[in-house]
């Protein structure tokens, strides 16, 4: 949901991957695309809770949907320059991960 009067700056195009309904997880899909030389970040992973700096201070249970996010966020490539011959490539290999 957009809020009234705020605009989108397009500068990310997360992806959240629902492993079970899809037929592939975040890290299949992820090794799918890095490996036709698409790289795709796994955003917010990890958690920043499960840093080490951070274990005795914080526990990631404590935030489950994060961590759940966590492990299914893939941030897909966007930029001004990304053709449309490009995307439809990228989601051509994500959909061929699926089932």
């Amino acid at each position: 949901a957009v809020r009234e009067g705020v605009k989108s700056n397009y500068s990310y195009f997360p992806l959240v991957v629902d492993g079970g309904a899809f037929g592939a997880d975040r890290d299949g899909i992820h090794a799918a695309l890095a490996a036709r030389d698409i790289y795709a970040r796994k955003y917010f992973w990890p958690l920043v809770s499960e840093y080490g700096c951070y274990r005795d201070r914080y526990d990631p249970a404590d935030t489950p949907v994060a961590r759940r996010i966590s492990r299914r966020v893939l941030t897909l490539p966007l930029y001004p320059g990304l053709e449309k011959r490009d995307v439809r490539r990228i989601c051509e290999i994500i959909l061929g991960c699926g089932r």
